[in-house]
């Protein structure tokens, strides 16, 4: 590390410095670089980080995309093939910065490739590469410094200390003894690769049958033949003792390149097995799942052949710079997932034997207009999504949809779709959208739809008749487990043009409305009500018939008192929003029955815009005895809280509530962030507190001892008598961020303050930092805003990381 780390008087002839980690697959490289990378004095030193995957194909054009976006911290919309372009928003990013750059699982040869990526590194004033890397030959070629850092193996005695980590970890008794020397020996197996070592200790966790660790160990897979010798038999090894379902799922994760990020429910619907959540997974892994998935998955990619073998059942694009052309079909597909926006010459060759296809993902462009002549014959279809819309797309979907019998998943936005109620398998239709507008659509299509798992409704301001409402059965819908209704429509949608949302005319009472849409309470899990302009909620809602539900949002509706819904059994998280006309919270928001302790579940309460909101009451021992997080934000007439304490509150956030004057005191708060309370005077004894952030308090006179405080940041404009009775009353802080525009010293006393190791300033006006010179144990200090201040030697040696900021 720290031959990475910049030092004075550098020179900047060549800012471009490389240092190339090479080991084989599983040994840890990716792991050590990521140590490196998120290392506090790496991130002190630079003032840019970016990581990228590179993998096999070096592409130059999608590599820089890699660091812009990686150095902005999100996805851009960067041209897709300029190179020339690329590099100049690069310049402007890292131009005369300090950068430190990780390029992960590099493998091409090519010089030219290499220098041209560089280019926009000559512009830095330092930039530090590190590269990871299978091959002694691309480190030579990219090193720059006078030697590469060889990873080793590990030996026999940390294999064996890791795998018992993974495979009792947390187990005072340790491995049972008659697992030890097969434990040993497996570990040995692993021939020091820490993937190896964690994958098997993983599947034999707090397994204790001996015979289970003897299959391992005697497993034929560890002597694979030469053809495959590639693929870690420890990696093989787990696959074997996976659930069938997953070794499906597994091979599918073969469609994606390797680095890339993949979908669990993409991958999982592919076999019919619905789940959640993006992941990245180790190129060995990657390698195993290609391996074991023969010619039944393809992935066309790059420059590869763009033949589809005869046996390929699933088959993913790939994007790329140049079209693409497909040079034959296959009769056995039945999923075709593009990854992105792709060009691509002839799309109908994808679809010649279309009867056969259960899964469709593409783009639109140059999809739709194949598909509107054979998707009505696709009869076994059971997802369909566009990533994109357009009139083609919609034309598409509405001649055919109808016709998908076997349909589970929509991803459409599903307006004015003429027939969408004969989908009677559908599980996922994201948003229908009721229009004033004389489309086809009637909220009564749902009717047969009961096995729909996730609903959104918007416009429901255009549903004409309660009949109609009533006749959609959602109370029949068991499976229902997300369900969204709103009132207004939140699109412009071009049909609505005629219709003035605005002036929309109301043709049914809302109430009665509301009613009418009753869910099923069976599997109901999450509900979002919103825009509702009612005086009276439905009686079904905080029914304790709904004891699986979860998760409850409401938001801009016109009521004035918040409806009874402490008694729901389950309820984790409550959102309350935008509720512009509650003025009061009383017990009745808990539970009408005295004998009945309210919230019982609850972990998460949010507030937030209800401007009139100015008493909260009835709250009673016993009630919210789970609640841990609270946020209560722009209730500018809130005075106080209720004062019998939240006995399990851990984090608590009052923003932007002028006239709360102070908090109940608490045994269990851990966090504290108050922001924008001008009249806040006061604050309680709170014995747990380890992290207090105050920002824009100014009335603030009185504060009690916090004995756990570790983390203290202070805003302007606060006392200046206050920001000293914090700072110095207590020995545990550790980490103290003050920003202020007034005042011109600060007092440290280094015998108050002998654990304080991080000290982040923004004080313009800042004359000395010779107070902060007596703290022992300060390592991290961020000046800001303040570049003419002087450091004095003695404080600089001391530090392992010192920043000089102008923002």
């Amino acid at each position: 590390m720290e031959k990475l780390l910049p030092r004075d008087g550098d020179s900047v002839a060549n800012p471009i410095s490389v240092l190339a980690i090479v080991g084989m697959g599983g040994v840890g490289k990716t792991a050590l670089a990521q140590l490196v990378y998120n290392d506090s004095r790496m991130r002190g030193s630079f003032d840019k980080h970016a990581w990228v995957c590179v993998s096999e194909q070096f592409d130059v054009i999608n590599i820089t995309k890699g660091i812009i976006q990686s150095l902005k911290k999100e996805e851009c919309g960067l041209p897709e093939h300029s190179l020339d372009i690329l590099q100049q928003i690069l310049v402007a990013e890292i131009k005369g910065k300090k950068v430190l750059l990780v390029l992960d699982d590099v493998w091409s040869e090519r010089r030219d490739c290499w220098e041209l990526l560089c280019l926009p590194m000559n512009t830095t004033e330092i930039c530090n590469i590190v590269v990871t890397t299978r091959s002694e030959r691309v480190a030579r070629l990219v090193q720059t410094m006078p030697d590469f850092y060889n990873l080793n193996c590990l030996s026999p005695d940390d294999s064996w200390t890791l795998f018992k980590q993974e495979a009792y970890a947390n187990q005072g008794s340790g491995i049972p003894s008659n697992l030890v020397e097969i434990g040993r020996r497996i570990a040995e197996k692993c021939k020091g690769l820490p993937l190896a070592i964690k994958t098997l200790g993983s599947i034999l966790r707090f397994e204790t049958n001996e015979k289970k660790w003897r299959d391992v160990l005697d497993s034929e897979l560890w002597n694979l033949e030469q053809s495959h010798k590639e693929v870690l038999p420890a990696l093989e090894l787990s696959y074997k003792h996976m659930p069938i379902y997953l070794k499906h799922c597994f091979v599918s994760l073969s469609l994606y390149p390797k680095d890339s990020p993949f979908n669990v429910f993409m991958v999982s619907l592919l076999q019919n097995y619905m789940h959640g959540h993006t992941f990245v997974m180790h190129d060995l892994v990657h390698d195993l799942a290609c391996f074991l998935a023969g010619d039944e998955f393809f992935r066309l990619e790059g420059d590869k052949s763009t033949e589809i073998p005869l046996g390929t059942r699933y088959m993913s694009i790939v994007p790329h710079t140049k079209s693409i052309k497909i040079s034959n079909s296959s009769e056995s597909l039945r999923a075709v997932v593009t990854l992105g926006n792709i060009d691509i010459e002839n799309p109908e060759a994808l679809f010649l034997n279309c009867k056969k296809f259960r899964v469709i993902q593409v783009t639109e462009d140059g999809f739709a207009k194949v598909l509107l002549d054979c998707i009505g014959e696709m009869k076994l279809l059971r997802h369909l999504e566009f990533l994109g819309h357009s009139n083609a797309v919609e034309l598409v979907i509405s001649n055919s949809v109808s016709k998908l019998f076997n349909l589970q998943t929509l991803d459409f936005i599903a307006c004015s779709l003429h027939g969408i109620g004969r989908l009677v398998n559908l599980q996922a239709l994201p948003v229908i959208h009721l229009c004033n507008c004389g489309c086809f659509f009637n909220i009564r299509e749902l009717r047969n739809m009961n096995k729909i798992r996730k609903l959104r409704i918007d416009g429901l301001c255009n549903v004409s008749s309660i009949i109609d409402a009533n006749e959609a059965l959602l109370h029949c819908k068991k499976d229902l487990q997300e369900l969204e209704l709103n009132f207004t429509a939140s699109i412009n949608d071009a049909h609505t043009q005629n219709a003035g949302s605005n002036q929309a005319i109301i043709a049914v009472s809302v109430d009665l409305l509301l009613e009418s849409l009753r869910p099923h309470h069976r599997s109901l899990r999450e509900l979002t009500l919103q825009n509702f302009n009612c005086k009276i909620y439905p009686s079904w809602l905080g029914s304790t018939s709904f004891s699986k539900l979860i998760r409850l949002v409401l938001r801009l509706c016109q009521s004035k008192h918040l409806p009874t819904l402490g008694e729901l059994p389950s309820l984790k998280y409550l959102d309350i929003r935008q509720m512009e006309n509650v003025e009061r919270i009383g017990r009745e928001f808990c539970t009408l029955d005295p004998r009945v302790k309210a919230f019982h579940s609850l972990s998460s309460l949010f507030f937030e815009d209800m401007y009139r909101f100015s008493e909260w009451s009835g709250v009673q021992e016993g009630d919210f005895s789970c609640l841990e997080t609270m946020f209560i934000g722009s209730a500018f007439e809130l005075m106080s809280l209720p004062p019998v304490p939240f006995v399990s509150l851990r984090n608590f956030t009052l923003y932007n509530c002028r006239n709360v004057v102070t908090l109940p005191a608490s045994t269990t708060l851990q966090e504290l962030l108050i922001s924008k309370c001008a009249n806040l005077s006061e604050l309680p004894a709170l014995s747990s507190l380890q992290s207090l952030k105050l920002l824009n308090c100014p009335s603030l006179a009185t504060v009690s001892q916090f004995p756990s405080l570790t983390v203290l940041h202070v805003c302007d404009p606060f006392k200046e008598e206050i920001l000293q009775r914090l700072v110095n009353s207590h020995m545990m802080l550790e980490e103290l961020h003050i920003e202020s525009d007034t005042i011109n010293s600060i007092c440290l006393d280094p015998l108050k303050l002998p654990s304080l190791k991080n000290l982040d300033v923004r004080c313009p006006n800042l004359k000395s930092c010779n107070a902060f010179a007596g703290l022992t144990s300060l390592k991290i200090l961020w000046i800001r805003c303040s570049p003419r201040l002087h450091i004095p030697d003695s404080l600089r040696s001391q530090l392992e990381e010192l920043r000089i900021l102008d923002f």
